[in-house]
Order: structure tokens, then C-alpha cells, then sequence
């Protein structure tokens, strides 16, 4: 399985931000935003910080995981994992 990368950002990630990062999801809350994809390589995922930052965007940090959270929520209840 592919690591996910959740890249957390100040500000909110409006229209054109997210069509020069059409490789990554967006979830924006009020003042923060989480740009969440997959990286191939560790020059993929600097590749995608230089981005980020041209986008005008300041990452707070970084989460590697084996799922996003977000895509997690979004799970139907048939195929979430079984709670404890």
C-alpha cells in the first residue's frame, strides 16, 4: 500500500491553488487546509513542498500514513475497520 502524505497548510486552499496541485486532495477548514496525495519519491514529495510554497502556502507539517484520515471518514460503514 502507498504511503499518504498529508501536507498541513495555513490559510485556506481556494480554486486556483488546488488546479496547480491537481495531484492532491483538499479539505480547507477556516484557517488551516490539509493537501493530502501520494509521493513516489523523496524528489516527488520536495518536488511538492517547492509547489506548495510558490502557491503562496506555508506548511505547519507533514503526516506520512499508510491512509488519510479524511479518506478514512469517508469510508462506508461496511468497510471501516472494527472498533475496539
Amino acid at each position: 500500500m502507498a504511503e499518504v502524505y498529508e501536507f498541513h497548510v495555513t490559510g485556506v486552499v481556494g480554486p486556483v491553488v488546488r488546479a496547480a496541485l491537481p495531484e492532491l486532495s483538499a479539505d480547507s477548514q477556516s484557517r488551516v487546509s490539509v493537501l493530502t496525495g501520494t509521493a513516489a519519491s523523496a524528489e516527488a514529495i520536495d518536488e511538492l513542498l517547492r509547489r506548495i510554497g510558490n502557491a503562496g502556502l506555508k506548511t505547519t507539517h507533514i503526516l506520512i500514513t499508510r491512509e488519510s484520515r479524511w479518506q478514512h471518514s469517508a469510508m462506508p460503514a461496511d468497510d471501516a475497520p472494527a472498533g475496539d
